[in-house]
C-alpha cells in the first residue's frame, strides 16, 4: 500500500463532505421558502452562506447523519480488520442510534457515549427528516430493516460516504443501509445509484458518464429520474429544476441533484442551480455538493466557505480516518479518531 494513498484518498473524501456541509448549509434557511421567496430574498444569487438557527453556515441533519454514516464505516472497517465477523450494516445503525440520541430521543437499544456523539454541535435539531426519526426510534435490534413504505430523501442525503468502500460493495452497502430506514425501494435504490456515481467521479470519471452508466440499473423511478436529469435542458433555470420535483423524495433528489452538476460551471454555480427551487433545498445542495465536491476537486476546500461551514474540523478528521479504514490502515487510527 503506497504511504500517499491514504492522503490522497482522504482528500477525495473530504471534498465529497465538505462539498456537501456547504451545500447544506447554504439550503438550510430556504428549505421550506417557496421559489418566489427565495428569489425576492436572494435575487443576486448567494453571496455568502445565510444565517440558519443564529449561526452562519450551519449544517443540518443531512451532514450529522452522513458524519454518524462515516463513523458507522470506520468502526465496521476496524471490527472487521481480523478480528471477527462484522456486519457493516448493523455498525452503521448503531452510529445512526447515536445520532438519534443528539436529536433528543432515547433509542430503545443501547448505545455507547464514545466518538461523534461526545461533540455538542452536533446536539442541535434542525428539521431532522420524520422517517429516519420515526425508523430509529422503533429500532429494537442493529441491522433491522425498517417497516415502512416510505421513499423520502433520507437515504440518499447521507449516502456519500458508501462511495469509497470497495467497488463491489458500494450498492449492497448502499443498498443495506438505506433499508435501515426507508422501507421503499426506489428510496434504496436511488441512494445506491448515486453512490456509485459518486464512486466513479472519485475514479476520475465525467459526471454524465458515471450517470449514464446508472440509467438502466435500476427501477422505473429510479432510472426515469435519472433519465430526466440528463435529458433536461441544460439552462440551469429554477423552473427546469422544478420540473424535475421538489426533492423530497429520494428519486426526485437524484434527479435535481444529478441535473445541477450536469449544468454547474463550478462549484457555487452548481450549488446555487441545486438548492433554488419550492422544495427540499438543503437535502438537494448537500446531495449535489457531495458530487460537485468531486468534479472539482481541490477547488472546494480553498473556497471562503470552506472556513464558514459548521464542524469543518469534524469533516476533515472523519474524512482522514475513513480514508485509513478504508486503504486498510486501521491500526493507525490510534488515539487520534476516539471512538473509531
Amino acid at each position: 500500500m503506497s504511504d500517499q494513498f491514504p492522503t490522497r484518498l482522504a482528500q477525495l473524501i473530504r471534498d465529497c463532505l465538505l462539498g456537501g456541509a456547504i451545500g447544506d448549509a447554504l439550503g438550510a434557511e430556504i428549505e421550506f421558502l417557496p421559489l418566489s421567496e427565495i428569489q425576492r430574498r436572494f435575487p443576486e444569487g448567494f453571496r455568502e452562506l445565510p444565517q440558519h438557527d443564529g449561526i452562519r453556515g450551519a449544517i443540518t441533519d443531512d451532514t450529522q447523519m452522513t458524519l454518524f454514516t462515516a463513523e458507522g464505516l470506520i468502526r465496521a472497517a476496524v471490527r472487521f480488520d481480523g478480528k471477527g465477523i462484522c456486519h457493516p450494516p448493523s455498525v452503521i445503525h448503531h452510529a445512526l442510534l447515536r445520532w438519534l440520541a443528539t436529536q433528543g430521543e432515547v433509542p430503545q437499544t443501547a448505545i455507547d457515549h464514545v466518538g461523534l456523539i461526545c461533540d455538542q454541535r452536533l446536539h442541535r435539531r434542525r428539521a431532522p427528516g420524520s422517517t429516519c426519526l420515526d425508523a430509529l426510534r422503533k429500532t429494537t435490534s442493529w441491522g433491522d430493516r425498517a417497516h415502512n413504505n416510505s421513499k423520502g430523501c433520507g437515504t440518499i442525503m447521507r449516502v456519500a460516504p458508501m462511495a469509497f468502500v470497495a467497488m463491489d460493495r458500494v450498492a449492497e452497502l448502499a443498498l443495506e443501509s438505506s433499508a435501515l430506514t426507508h422501507g421503499h425501494r426506489t428510496a434504496q435504490e436511488a441512494a445506491a445509484a448515486w453512490a456509485l456515481i459518486l464512486a466513479d467521479l472519485a475514479g476520475g470519471i465525467e459526471i454524465e458518464k458515471a450517470a449514464t452508466r446508472q440509467e438502466q440499473s435500476w427501477g422505473a423511478e429510479t432510472s426515469r429520474a435519472i433519465r430526466k436529469a440528463l435529458q433536461a435542458p441544460r439552462d440551469g433555470a429554477p423552473e427546469t429544476v422544478e420540473s424535475l420535483g421538489a426533492g423530497w423524495t429520494a428519486d426526485e433528489a437524484l434527479s435535481i441533484a444529478l441535473y445541477s452538476c450536469l449544468c454547474a460551471r463550478d462549484l457555487i454555480h452548481g450549488l446555487t442551480i441545486a438548492v433554488t427551487h419550492s422544495g427540499d433545498s438543503d437535502s438537494t445542495g448537500a446531495i449535489a455538493g457531495n458530487a460537485l465536491g468531486l468534479i472539482f476537486a481541490g477547488k472546494v476546500q480553498t473556497h471562503p466557505w470552506a472556513q464558514e461551514v459548521e464542524c469543518t474540523d469534524l469533516i476533515s478528521r472523519i474524512s482522514q480516518a475513513l480514508a485509513l479504514a478504508m486503504s486498510g490502515d486501521t491500526d493507525m487510527l490510534g488515539d487520534k479518531f476516539p471512538g473509531c
